[in-house]
């Protein structure tokens, strides 16, 4: 069974800016080739936390291209955010010590049994009721390899 990859807003925001050609290359090859295989997950925070670096934070692209690249990735939007994505951010906190929105996020990825959660910020190779964290920019065995 092929399970679901979760990219965190990190990485999706890579794919898009100028100012960060390395990442950006490698950012959205790996969001296209998610997306292409049908395994890409977000949740409503990623699209949200994305959405606002690209327009407000660092001003990546104005507002409408923003909007249309969120609404690009709208299908990918299956991680829930409920009561129960709360209480096991708990969990995940406890056992962890992560900041509180980032256990949010994983929380949300288990919820959608993600088995792969691609981001930048955390702890790289840690596993977490089976799910294993990712560090795009880190892993040494390629996108391919990240894919299978």
């Amino acid at each position: 069974m092929t399970t679901g990859i979760f990219v965190d807003s990190n990485i999706l925001i890579y794919s898009l800016d100028p100012n960060e050609p390395t990442k950006r290359i490698k950012a959205a090859n790996f969001v296209r080739l998610a997306a292409l295989s049908h395994r890409l997950v977000t949740s409503p925070q990623t699209l949200n936390e994305c959405y606002r670096v690209l327009t407000d934070r660092r001003k990546i692209m104005p507002r409408p291209d923003a909007r249309r690249f969120i609404g690009s990735l709208l299908p990918s939007c299956t991680a829930p955010i409920d009561a129960s994505t709360t209480a096991k951010g708990w969990e995940v906190q406890d056992a962890t010590g992560f900041a509180w929105w980032d256990c949010v996020m994983l929380s949300s990825a288990l919820k959608a049994n993600c088995g792969l959660f691609v981001t930048e910020d955390l702890e790289h190779g840690r596993v977490i009721d089976g799910m294993r964290i990712v560090d795009l920019f880190r892993d040494e065995q390629g996108l391919e390899a990240l894919m299978n």
